[in-house]
């Protein structure tokens, strides 16, 4: 059973950018087309929903099943169910509560506005019961439940960084929960945090975000420690690192990615049009390892990748160095299950017990 999470539709349309996505609604990545219809029912004639009983639940956990995994073929494997039964059971929510829910077909899987409806409705029902489970175990003396985590990648080498102490820290104060933990492009991360699939984020902002709209939401953050980015690239055998000021006489071309003010400001200061767009920093990495691009990467990724591809920094580009901030981001007014509070609490404790010990440098 899920607390605090869920995801959306396939077809939910996401955009996905660099490490250093900043929150845009104009970039929203779960904004997408309300075209079906709200009044669509799976009746002949509106009536009121009768009291929901136990099998209704079962029927609506699996059409939130259905709506996680975004169709019934992707769901299958999860609910161990062939396609054909998840369609009957379907059927049969439809007609208990009177009224479509979703379009299925050759044509894909879309929502309904009712079926939106219905689904916010069966999460809601499975927190509340995720969270009577959780109190019961509680007046036990155990904490249980999940724990839905995003993070940008390659934060593991960053030394600034005390989310692995923090882990450890949780880990024995509620040795129970499930913790899942995934990897995420910003902007990607930031839309699961706006759609419940996740409960809490950490990932690079712009400075002094906070307050920003995604979709219905609105996301808040706490800055947790920072990362520092210097100009790359490959090492000539018996050839110095290039100066700024020569890497297009050099042949040289620019790693960009989209949206990304840095790259920007690089491309201006050199003059060189030639570019390679990347997603993700190992992507970053991998041109830059190819010998003809010169990008920006993190001084930690750096200390760790120079063991395998001779990477060395542009001389003469102090003026390009930036830090970027990562901030722990979760979703204002959202309930929290204290399985999550916990989590946040011991991830913004650990970091300011690294910050007053001068393990870690301030964010400014």
């Amino acid at each position: 059973m899920k607390s605090d999470h869920t995801s959306h539709s396939a077809s939910a349309n996401r955009r996905v950018s660099g490490r250093d996505g900043a929150f845009s609604d104009s970039d929203n990545p779960i904004q997408r087309a309300d075209h079906a219809n709200e009044s669509d029912s799976a009746g002949s004639s509106l009536s009121v929903i009768p009291p929901l009983t136990e099998t209704d639940l079962r029927l609506m956990r699996i059409f939130r099943a259905v709506v996680e995994a975004g169709g019934l073929a992707a769901a299958e494997m999860a609910l161990g169910m062939d396609r054909s039964s998840i369609s009957r059971h379907l059927n049969a929510l439809e007609t208990r509560l009177g009224a479509r829910l979703c379009f299925r077909g050759p044509g894909g899987f879309e929502l309904t506005d009712f079926g939106r409806a219905t689904w916010r409705a069966a999460v809601s029902a499975y927190d509340t019961l995720d969270m009577i489970r959780h109190e019961l175990n509680v007046a036990r003396n155990i904490m249980t439940g999940e724990l839905h985590v995003g993070i940008a990648d390659n934060c593991l080498t960053n030394t600034r960084s005390a989310f692995v102490e923090a882990l450890t820290r949780f880990r024995e104060l509620a040795p129970a929960v499930t913790v899942y933990l995934s990897i995420y492009l910003p902007d990607d991360l930031l839309a699961r945090l706006a759609d419940r699939h996740l409960q809490l984020g950490i990932t690079g902002i712009s400075r002094g975000v906070t307050g920003t709209t995604l979709g219905n939401e609105t996301l808040l953050c706490e800055p947790l420690f920072t990362e520092e980015f210097r100009l790359y690239v490959r090492a000539r055998e018996g050839k110095p690192a290039p100066t700024l000021d020569e890497l297009a006489l050099q042949g040289y071309e620019l790693v960009v990615r989209a949206r990304d003010a840095h790259t920007r400001k690089l491309v201006e200061r050199v003059g060189i049009d030639r570019h390679g767009i990347s997603v993700g920093l190992e992507a970053v990495a991998t041109l830059i390892a190819s010998g003809r691009y010169a990008g920006f990467l993190p001084t930690h990724y750096v200390d760790a990748l120079s063991a395998v591809h001779p990477v060395v920094a542009v001389r003469e580009a102090e003026e390009l160095a930036y830090e970027a901030v990562f901030a722990l981001v979760f979703v204002k007014d959202r309930h929290l299950a204290p399985v999550t509070e916990l989590f946040m609490r011991t991830l913004l404790d650990t970091h300011k017990q690294s910050l007053d010990a001068g393990l870690m440098r301030p964010v400014m």
